[in-house]
């Protein structure tokens, strides 16, 4: 009898890991997992839209429009059907990539966030570089020197970045560098027309350098300093800090003073060894925060009028355009569980005794 045979025949305990732990099955675990995650958020926010106390309708036909009007478009955006048919036919347009049509711009969601999504992932990716990179970087600096005017100023901003509100950081930067010395815009992002360059990804700094137009790459750069100076500022704090206590921790362990004794550079032992294991907490908390940044940000992008997401879901929020703010929803928490899936798989090239 053939091995294949014997495992159809005989599952043991030894069998059950082999088929429950492979990569398919832990694809199909974290598949199954965020679609309970979305469609919870589905079902919680459709839910939130009709308790509310608004009327979509009359939002949609405007405060002059007549009870007749008002009836139309109830029965044109399907409202007028009992909540629970609402509920499937949503659920339905969700399935073949239909999230409706928005109340405030009159054209389907997706085409919206088709269009504000380039702008809300220049600010993520940009400002989550330099969180991570910087984070890191002073964080073990912080941790290998621990005294000196250095250490006094990264525990500034490590309190400074914690203690101030987002929101109020961006209005300083408005108000000192903006307003008052007229270094920076005050708000506003890159004008593709402007500066002649084609909106090719819909990122101005992208397409900026695609262009290789150096006053137009000046100019996307300008507009991204406020708004990336206010993200990175407040989030940088957490990530310097854990670096530097995990570091720390690190370099006092057996393993380290080992290879010290061994001989091992000292280089090597901190960028490589300590590194490696100090990594692990970083990484976690890294992965919540890009995890959460599409939602994070929203209070940004509505200080420095940028157009991307966040300010697209506050001025749904606003008019109550509840396919809007439910496709917003959605996406956030797709977002944030394959964010934390990566992560995972991130853990096992970090330490590979995790599995």
């Amino acid at each position: 009898m053939t091995d294949t045979e014997q495992d159809f025949l005989v599952v043991g305990p030894e069998h059950e890991n082999r088929f429950s732990s492979g990569p398919t099955a832990n694809f199909a675990k974290g598949l199954l997992w965020l679609l309970v995650v979305v469609l919870a958020a589905v079902s919680l926010t459709f839910i939130l839209s009709r308790v509310i106390p608004a009327d979509p309708a009359r939002l949609a036909a405007g405060l002059e429009a007549g009870p007749d009007q008002v009836a139309q478009v109830r029965q044109d955006l399907g409202l007028d059907k009992p909540v629970v048919v609402q509920y499937v036919n949503y659920l339905g347009g969700l399935i073949s990539g239909d999230f409706g049509d928005s109340i405030r711009t009159r054209q389907p969601v997706i085409n919206d966030l088709l269009e504000a999504l380039p702008a809300s992932l220049e600010l993520i990716v940009v400002s989550f570089t330099m969180i991570a990179g910087l984070g890191i970087l002073l964080g073990i600096i912080w941790a290998y020197w621990p005294r000196g005017l250095h250490s006094v100023l990264l525990r500034i901003i490590a309190v400074a970045g914690s203690a101030m509100p987002v929101f109020w950081v961006g209005l300083l930067l408005q108000v000192g560098l903006a307003a008052n010395i007229d270094w920076l815009p005050i708000a506003g992002s890159f004008n593709h027309r402007k500066y002649g360059v084609d909106e090719i990804t819909g990122s101005g700094l992208l397409d900026s350098l695609i262009s290789m137009d150096t006053s137009a790459i000046v100019e996307a750069i300008r507009r991204l300093v406020l708004p990336i100076t206010t993200i990175v500022f407040h989030n940088i704090a957490l990530t310097m800090t854990l670096m530097r206590s995990s570091m720390s921790e690190q370099l006092q362990r057996p393993y380290v003073q080992a290879a010290r004794a061994r001989g091992v550079s000292e280089s090597k032992v901190v960028t490589v060894d300590a590194l490696r294991n100090a990594l692990n907490p970083v990484v976690t908390m890294l992965g919540l925060q890009l995890g959460w940044s599409l939602g994070g940000v929203v209070i940004v992008e509505v200080i420095f009028s940028w157009p991307g997401i966040g300010l697209y879901a506050f001025s749904a929020f606003q008019a109550f355009d509840y396919n809007a703010i439910m496709a917003v929803t959605i996406i956030a928490t797709a977002s944030f569980v394959l964010i934390n899936s990566l992560v995972n798989r991130i853990y096992r090239v970090l330490d590979p005794r995790i599995t």
